[in-house]
């Protein structure tokens, strides 16, 4: 956003907006959700007919690897050599390490989104050219591999659970996603993967966390006081406005006159 300003060509910023269109792959596609909305071709994912020319398709693959060249560039421009270059101070520097290591958390969350729904995808980081060009593909082995061996080596940097600011990734949102990965290892890879994901779900319980006693709790507008969430998506009245995210969620359901 904001409106009239999307950063995908071809969708508004509402259509194209990250949670709507995560949600409209793994839900719509399910019998667990049903959408009041009648969105141009929002039907086919009901009734499983949906096909490559499809809009919200094109939205969430492009929304997913819109973040993914955001998060190339900004490590491409956080290296110790641009922060000499810009005469960066120690106490900045120290703060860039932890944000490098949550832009690298994003991307593999990206790439796992990547993998779960479209699984072998093209393929770029900070090391390729900027530019116009046609990335190579990979393949689910290969971008398995690579989202485990980022999530493990950022781990040192993120900040400790309790200690990280609200909307923030921590070092439980990697272990999270690395659970989520191992969980479907069968799957991506066919390897079984139930020890790893068991540990690294275990790391999460024992960092702190305890469920809330209301599960709409955790949707209300205080919920940064929440022990439960782990990683959020921030949305705010005020703030964050968007067709997407909360409005989208609360509203979808609805149709015709309700």
């Amino acid at each position: 956003g904001p409106a009239g300003k999307a950063d995908i060509g071809g969708i508004d910023e509402g259509f194209g907006q990250y949670l709507r269109g995560y949600w409209y792959h793994q839900e719509l596609t399910t019998d667990e959700a049903v959408i009041g909305w009648n969105d141009q071709t929002i039907k086919d994912f009901h009734a499983q007919t949906w096909t490559p020319a499809d809009g919200f398709i094109y939205a969430f693959y492009s929304r997913v690897f819109y973040q993914i060249a955001c998060v190339n560039e900004f490590i491409r421009e956080t290296t110790d050599e641009r922060l000499d270059q810009r005469n960066v101070d120690n106490n900045l520097r120290a703060q860039i390490k932890a944000y490098r290591a949550e832009a690298r958390f994003l991307r593999a969350l990206s790439y796992w989104h990547a993998l779960d729904l479209f699984r072998n995808p093209p393929f770029t980081t900070e090391s390729d050219v900027i530019g116009a060009f046609k990335p190579r593909q990979t393949n689910a082995s290969e971008l398995f591999s690579y989202i485990e061996s980022e999530l493990k080596a950022i781990e040192g940097d993120l900040l400790d659970p309790q200690a990280v600011p609200f909307g923030r990734a921590s070092k439980a949102a990697a272990w999270t996603l690395l659970a989520k990965l191992y969980l479907n290892a069968e799957v991506y890879v066919s390897q079984r993967k139930y020890d790893e994901c068991l540990a690294n779900c275990q790391k999460v319980i024992n960092a702190g966390f305890s469920l809330e006693p209301e599960y709409q709790n955790l949707f209300l507008s205080d919920n940064d006081k929440s022990k439960e969430i782990i990683f959020p998506v921030r949305f705010d009245g005020v703030r964050t406005r968007t067709w997407g995210g909360m409005t989208f969620l609360v509203h979808a359901g609805c149709g015709g006159n309700q």
